[in-house]
């Protein structure tokens, strides 16, 4: 995904771990815990790989939040500025994808908020009543994703709630464990669950 902008404020990222890695092809990766350490050191190409591993996806998360573009890459750059910016006052981070992800969301929202934009249908999510759905019903989004019916499936994913909309993303999209997306989501492993139900179970009813 080209996101056609860069962080221009006190820092340009020069190079990445890839690149070092063509000059040197022992250079070994780092975990999330190292990698955020070297970071906090200021390390350029430390930063530099987490915006190019991380920025997609938090553009494509942010398009699940609110449906516009230029706040989306607005708040994702201004998230880096003020990470580089604050390094060395930052705590430690044993998940940076999931880190990232509750950072965005949080500024996202205040912006949206602040500016008098709309996040999605409602900024207000309402507490679900939810059937837990078995974890075999996982496989109806995960073999459609690839498939003919992708289609019906975004044709299904339309009908869903905002905030079902976002916890699908979340888990199937970027990835995130339920301990990760109730962080990120700010609502209790319970209610993650519940959620996840819902939303599994009316996308299952709609498919079939």
């Amino acid at each position: 995904m080209d996101l056609n902008f860069v962080i221009h404020q006190n820092f340009t990222p020069k190079r990445t771990i890839e690149e070092l890695k063509v000059k040197s092809p022992t250079a070994k990766i780092l975990d999330d815990s190292q990698l955020w350490h070297e970071f906090q050191a200021g390390d350029e190409i430390a930063f530099s790989s987490i915006y190019r591993l991380h920025a997609p996806l938090l553009y494509s998360y942010g398009m699940k939040l609110v449906k516009d573009k230029e706040l989306i890459k607005d708040c994702i750059q201004d998230l880096y500025i003020e990470l580089w910016n604050t390094k060395h006052r930052l705590g430690s981070v044993k998940n940076i994808k999931s880190y990232l992800h509750k950072s965005i969301r949080r500024k996202l929202i205040a912006t949206a908020i602040k500016n008098r934009k709309k996040l999605g249908r409602s900024i207000k999510f309402p507490d679900y009543k939810i059937i837990p759905a078995p974890s075999e019903e996982f496989k109806l989004i995960e073999e459609q994703i690839n498939d003919e019916k992708q289609d019906k499936l975004k044709e299904a994913l339309n009908h869903l709630t905002q905030k079902q909309r976002e916890i699908i993303h979340l888990k199937f999209f970027s990835r995130l464990d339920y301990s990760e997306i109730s962080e990120t989501m700010g609502i209790s492993m319970k209610g993650t669950y519940k959620l996840m139900g819902r939303s599994i179970n009316y996308l299952r009813n709609y498919m079939s």
